[in-house]
């Protein structure tokens, strides 16, 4: 970079969202969606809520306690907007899962067998509605009648959960009552399909099988089984089951991931074992890039992820100053921004080593938190949680964008000169500045109104290491919290405690993955959905 470029007048990093917010609003890189327009796949999670209570459970989903909102579960108007993004995603793989208990909201899952045109269906259940054997019938039956009146053959696959976790409150009543049900109705069925989905050095699934005498395994060994024949969907170990009367089904064995929202980044050891499965799940399951999904003739499409309050990104793709969902975004607009985001279009076309490379030039802490709460559907708003870092690397993947020669001039004369100098300057100068740039997650937090409990579970994070701050910028931190808060004050970082219940485990996901603001006015005076 020349003299010139090196004494540019402001620093974008003291001030990084506005930077950002312009980025955004100009076209900046080229791209091509065409490339991604094979066989998508979806995951949903129409609910938040369960009432199994599993102790692995990714999202510590909790049962109902108090009035359900359009965050929480979709509405009516939720359900007839995903029917319609799904029908023009050229979708051939959904999987209804959670977030909650999905099969608890049935005419959402009941409306998705029958409107979606897709080549398959999976619906992940705990089997809660299960362990009536006679109510696992009327629903099941329900789901064929749904599937009879499709305009387009589907597959549709019950996969149950079996675990110790989910034995804890259900045994493994709800697996049996639905092998047998499959087994006895349901055999020779050309699309109604049932799978088991069990863990790693978990004993349950044995325990269900020992039901069935006289059964054989065959394991799949060797290269990695798909669960699929139009599109790649990897099962780390995929068993075949045949019972005596000759009805057979599938089981899935896969990880359970340690997935925590506050680990304590203190203690490095204790976090080894999580990281390595994270990493080694995208490695192996996603090829390194969770937001492709690969048909089986090699040409790629999308993996979209959809949340209960209607939030839609690729998966592990979402970055939170720049949302979309259903209730206000079309599937037009949301794919069409989702390229011309240079972050995410970076990971659409690199993979997840790419972004974690980058981000690691300045923020190593950020790619050893993200791996560390080890929670996969939230990996880019943890990432990116930091507006000075997400603008870093915003900036670097538009250097690299820039020297392929696929930046638009025109678009890049309308940003500020101290960006445009940055784009087309060194890696060197951009983290210069960015270590030079005095602004933190607690500047972050000081711009938004007070709220004492959010600051309460900052502070939590923060005695937890989740950032690099100074003593004096910690110390800061309590200052400001104490002369603003009704709640407890502390003195020292140590004092804040760890607090239990369902209460702060929301808190902390909202504030990962709250529902885009506009959207939620638009949606808020509408009843949330009923099963």
């Amino acid at each position: 970079m020349n003299q010139r470029q090196c004494k540019a007048r402001v620093n974008p990093f003291t001030n990084p969202d506005p930077y950002r917010r312009l980025m955004l609003k100009y076209h900046l890189v080229t791209y091509n969606t065409q490339e991604y327009a094979a066989k998508s796949f979806m995951c949903v999670f129409f609910t938040r809520f369960c009432g199994v209570g599993c102790p692995f459970c990714f999202f510590k989903s909790a049962p109902v306690r108090n009035a359900i909102t359009v965050a929480d579960q979709f509405n009516e108007d939720g359900i007839n907007r995903f029917v319609e993004f799904c029908n023009q995603a050229n979708l051939g793989y959904i999987l209804i899962s959670g977030g909650g208990e999905p099969l608890t909201q049935k005419r959402a899952v009941l409306r998705t067998i029958a409107e979606v045109e897709t080549n398959r269906i999976v619906l992940v259940t705990s089997g809660n509605w299960a362990l009536n054997k006679d109510a696992a019938r009327r629903y099941l039956a329900e789901i064929d009648s749904a599937i009879k009146v499709r305009k387009t053959p589907c597959k549709v696959t019950v996969r149950v959960s079996v675990s110790t976790g989910h034995a804890i409150k259900l045994g493994i009543i709800p697996a049996c009552n639905l092998i047998q049900l499959f087994e006895s109705e349901y055999s020779d069925h050309p699309y109604l399909k049932f799978q088991i989905h069990g863990f790693e050095d978990d004993p349950m699934f044995p325990k269900v099988l020992a039901h069935f005498p006289g059964h054989e395994l065959n394991y799949n060994r060797g290269s990695r089984a798909s669960d699929d024949e139009v599109v790649i969907k990897v099962i780390p170990q995929k068993i075949h089951v045949k019972l005596p009367s000759g009805y057979g089904f599938i089981v899935g064995i896969s990880k359970i991931f340690g997935s925590d929202l506050r680990p304590n980044l203190h203690k490095i050891e204790r976090l080894y074992n999580t990281i390595k499965i994270f990493e080694r799940d995208l490695e192996e399951s996603e090829d390194n890039n969770s937001a492709v999904l690969f048909n089986t003739n090699g040409d790629k499409g999308l993996d979209w992820s959809m949340n209960y309050n209607g939030n839609i990104c690729l998966w592990q793709n979402q970055v939170n100053d720049n949302q979309w969902n259903i209730y206000e975004d079309s599937f037009p607009t949301v794919l069409n921004e989702t390229f011309r985001d240079p972050i995410t279009l970076s990971y659409i076309e690199n993979g997840c080593k790419y972004r974690e490379k980058i981000v690691a030039e300045v923020s190593p802490r950020a790619v050893f938190r993200l791996k560390s709460i080890s929670l996969r559907d939230y990996s880019g708003t943890v990432v990116f949680e930091e507006e000075k870092t997400r603008l870093y690397y915003a900036i670097r993947v538009l250097q690299d964008f820039f020297k392929a020669g696929r930046v638009k001039q025109n678009q890049l004369d309308e940003l500020p000169e101290e960006i445009r100098l940055l784009i087309i300057g060194s890696a060197e100068m951009a983290k210069e500045l960015y270590h030079k740039a005095v602004y933190t997650i607690i500047d972050q937090y000081k711009r938004r109104d007070f709220h004492s409990v959010e600051w309460r579970d900052l502070l939590e994070l923060i005695k937890l290491g989740h950032y690099d701050l100074t003593l004096e910028q910690i110390q800061e931190a309590l200052a400001y919290y104490n002369a603003r808060t009704d709640l407890k004050k502390y003195e020292t970082i140590d004092e804040v405690e760890h607090e239990t219940g369902e209460a702060v485990q929301k808190r902390l996901t909202d504030r990962l993955m709250y529902m885009k603001p506009t959207a939620f006015e638009l949606q808020q005076s509408q009843p949330a959905g009923t099963p």
